[in-house]
């Protein structure tokens, strides 16, 4: 099998494809022939060193991949050979690679969804679309007709957080992007409007007025953090979905949360799904139906040969993406 692995940390040149031995799966999981493998900017930071001995190397990145299954371990039922799935690796990781192995509680069948969904899409959907979804239902829990502020509204989690909110009847949903060219595409992610993140506080104070933001779901991290709370109402909240900027982590004062009656929340479905698979898997099934029935759309930016890991990532280095990068891997 072929497969990219991250000995050290490096540039995004120094990403090459190996061959490694072939391998059967455990007791208790699948192996897929993988077709594609979603590309995401935790993979960038992964190869770049930052999670440091939280994520030990080598390691092969890919937290999500589509396919077909190839074998299937002891006690595994509910799947068979050459049925069509996709998978959430994510803490495993493993999918830059020719065969994945996964959990069969976060493997979804493509064949049981009750409509059409292809096997790149449903790699560039599974985990952010998932995360999307539970952190607006589960964590968020948004009634109707609140009003929302997601970060990073153009990347991959982004582009599905937008259209998640419209979907649990939303009322104002805005986004911040980092360029103004990414300001066009608000009606095409479910944005009422788009700002650039350089400067979207006033803008959204004349927008919304008194009323304010009742959910912030910042991907980004660092000052947006606390600028986010300046546009909360009471009883407001802000969702820590990740830490794309990659800055240091930004001390908080629980007397001043106390104070304002607003919360901070965290959510990582990576973490997640080890306590709860079947919960994180049962979502991922029911949010690829809704994707598969045509209620979302998935936002490819680019499909690159494996062989050409290194271009995806620089792209996403670059922060010029809308939507999801994917690899294809197989056939």
């Amino acid at each position: 099998m072929k497969a990219i692995v991250i000995d050290r940390p490096c540039e995004a040149a120094d990403l090459v494809v190996r061959e490694l031995p072939e391998f059967q799966p455990a007791p208790g999981m699948l192996t897929i022939d993988v077709a594609y493998v979603g590309v995401g900017y935790v993979d960038v930071l992964l190869r770049r060193g930052e999670f440091g001995s939280l994520i030990p190397m080598p390691v092969v990145p890919g937290l999500e991949v589509s396919g077909y299954v190839k074998a299937i371990g002891d006690g595994v039922k509910g799947f068979y050979i050459g049925q069509p799935v996709a998978a959430m690796t994510l803490m495993e990781m493993g999918g830059y690679a020719s065969v994945a192995q996964v959990r069969p509680e976060l493997t979804v069948p493509l064949d049981q969804l009750g409509g059409e969904l292809d096997l790149a899409s449903a790699a560039a959907a599974i985990v952010n679309l998932t995360t999307a979804y539970m952190t607006i239902k589960n964590v968020a829990r948004m009634r109707a007709g609140e009003n929302v502020l997601v970060h990073a509204a153009a990347g991959g989690l982004g582009s599905f957080l937008g259209q998640m909110a419209k979907v649990f009847g939303a009322g104002k949903v805005i986004g911040t992007v980092g360029s103004m060219e990414k300001t066009k595409l608000a009606a095409s992610l479910c944005y009422d409007e788009l700002l650039l993140r350089s400067d979207f506080i006033e803008p959204i104070n004349q927008l919304l007025g008194p009323r304010k933001v009742d959910i912030v779901l910042d991907p980004v991290g660092g000052d947006m953090r606390i600028l986010s709370q300046e546009l909360l109402r009471p009883m407001g909240q802000i969702i820590m979905l990740g830490n794309a900027s990659g800055t240091d982590d930004v001390p908080q004062s629980s007397n001043d949360i106390w104070l304002s009656n607003k919360s901070i929340k965290g959510f990582n479905i990576g973490a997640y799904s080890q306590s709860a698979p079947a919960e994180v898997g049962k979502s991922a099934k029911e949010v690829l139906t809704l994707l598969a029935k045509g209620q979302i759309r998935a936002e490819i930016f680019g499909v690159f040969p494996l062989e050409k890991a290194s271009e995806a990532h620089e792209l996403l280095e670059e922060k010029n993406t809308v939507g999801k990068l994917l690899l294809k891997v197989g056939g």
